[in-house]
């Protein structure tokens, strides 16, 4: 089944809209980013490759992060592990990192981890237009962390992360005396 899912993903994965716009404003300013899935590899090289987005992601072990195929054994979501290697991976402390999740058990997982921003992102396919209000409310819950914290904001459009990013990096500068 998981060879049947690579060969359709190798065909079929597209990026959400605001996605290149959105990587390659983060690209131009030098901020880091990664990917943390609990998907396994190769499924999500395939995914990246057949997107168009291998040119964010040039390196799949230092760009791409997998719960199940970097641990052993797997570490799915909601357990934080994923989250703690991709912060360590961009030489971050996770509270100064920022989580996109689409899942209830990402967003556990984020929260878990300790990452200081974490976004609900509903603008996938895989969310129909009709179910995205609910589906914000399960970001925003947290049933899936242990604290109870859930997604701090939820947004449907990829391209308004580019505010939230430029808003915590602020955050952050001026929580290490960094002015702003």
């Amino acid at each position: 089944q998981k060879d049947d899912t690579v060969l359709r993903l190798s065909v079929a994965a597209r990026p959400c809209p605001g996605v290149v716009e959105m990587l390659d404003a983060l690209l131009a300013s030098c901020t880091p980013f990664v990917i943390a899935t609990t998907s396994g590899k190769p499924r999500v090289p395939v995914c990246v490759d057949t997107a168009g987005l291998r040119r964010f992601f040039k390196s799949d072990d230092l760009h791409i992060h997998s719960g199940e195929s970097d641990f052993d054994p797997p570490r799915f979501k909601p357990a934080p592990d994923v989250y703690l290697r991709a912060a360590g991976s961009v030489a971050r402390a996770p509270g100064d990192c920022i989580a996109v999740e689409d899942s209830e058990s990402g967003v556990g997982s984020a929260s878990n981890a300790g990452i200081g921003l974490i976004v609900g992102y509903v603008g996938a396919g895989h969310v129909a237009p009709e179910r995205r209000e609910l589906h914000a409310q399960k970001l925003l819950a947290g049933a899936k962390s242990e604290s109870g914290r859930g997604a701090d904001l939820v947004i449907e459009d990829m391209r308004d992360l580019l505010l939230v990013v430029r808003h915590f990096e602020v955050q952050v500068a001026t929580a290490c005396g960094g002015g702003g």
